[in-house]
């Protein structure tokens, strides 16, 4: 795994470890997934179908030398699901084959933005006696509560099934809706769900689509009887954005973007906004500006001292960043 300014970079070989992970767990917990989600959920940046099924044979030959075997249903949809005959054998790993399992996964279990991390914990725990896995009762409840809200969320996801939720909004009020969970990212420490509201009748609400954060879901139980399709042009790359982008935007903020920078900063940016010519005064030491939408001032502020840009737009930006420069230079 290498660094590329200060971002971890997977390899090849790790992206596939974390993705057969995700389906070994996925399909441990379901009974079926349909192919859909599988292609959605696991594939999301293969957009052709071929590409799909060659990537997902593989993932499910590797899956199989662990002794999952996935298998198709007949049927006129679709569907996947663990074979019968998997897991009919106890076999016997040695303490060498166990702390491999275990350095191999430790950085998913410990990875705030891996959403299986609390199933992988116990999966290593009966795998490895040594394995350190605090049983649910010993948690704290704001270290419980989220892990069965999204665990029940994502079957929710693979099922096609509408979920029914309790949800804290960031201002404090607590409201019940019902949702369709289209899919789930990370962000700084945060697992977020993406989901469009659900009307009384089980259509989707046009242009009610928004991001949930799960440690905000109080309660969430499955919709019995409302089923729903994530639309084909869904794509949960689209929704993860910046960290000072959750919210309704508030402004379009500009920054100058420093030359030496330049080059690798659409990987910095994550592709968002649009980078064209610094202000005219600044022009011969290559500066660039940067313009994107920003919903929290103070975020935004504090994510350009990190990325050593400077704000020059709006007033208010420019004023947030100057004061938390300042106190940092009186922090020493």
């Amino acid at each position: 795994m290498d660094a590329v300014d200060g971002y971890a970079e997977l390899s090849k070989d790790d992206e596939q470890a974390r993705r057969v992970a995700s389906l070994a767990l996925a399909f441990m917990s379901s009974d079926t997934i349909r192919d859909e989600a599988v292609w959605r959920l696991f594939y999301p940046d293969l957009a052709k179908a071929d590409s799909y099924r060659t990537a997902f044979r593989r993932d499910r030959a590797a899956l199989a030398e662990c002794g999952i075997t996935v298998s198709r249903v007949t049927g006129p949809e679709t569907l996947w699901r663990v074979d019968s005959t998997s897991f009919v054998e106890s076999t016997e790993l040695s303490e060498e084959d166990a702390m491999a399992i275990d350095v191999a996964c430790l950085s998913l279990v410990d990875d705030p933005n891996f959403p299986y991390g609390s199933e992988l914990r116990i999966a290593l725990s009966k795998i490895d006696g040594a394995f350190d896995c605090p049983t649910s009762a010993s948690l704290p409840a704001e270290e419980r509560v989220p892990s069965r809200q999204l665990a029940t969320l994502q079957g929710c996801s693979l099922s096609g099934r509408a979920a029914r939720i309790e949800y804290v909004r960031a201002d404090g009020r607590t409201v019940d809706r019902l949702v369709a969970p289209y899919g789930f990212f990370g962000m700084r420490g945060h697992l977020y769900m993406v989901a469009p509201c659900v009307d009384d009748a089980g259509g989707i609400v046009d242009g009610s689509a928004r991001t949930y954060r799960i440690d905000r879901v109080r309660r969430a139980a499955e919709a019995l009887g409302t089923p729903f399709e994530v639309p084909g042009d869904f794509d949960v790359r689209d929704w993860q954005r910046l960290p000072f982008q959750l919210g309704p935007t508030s402004c379009e903020g500009a920054f100058a973007v420093p030359g030496h920078v330049v080059r690798e900063f659409s990987q910095v940016a994550g592709g968002r906004g649009s980078l064209g010519p610094g202000p005219a005064d600044d022009r011969a030491h290559a500066v660039a500006t940067w313009r994107v939408e920003v919903s929290s001032i103070d975020d935004a502020a504090s994510w350009a001292i990190a990325e050593d840009l400077t704000p020059l737009s709006p007033p208010e930006l420019v004023e947030a960043w100057r004061e938390k420069l300042e106190e940092v230079v009186a922090h020493g």
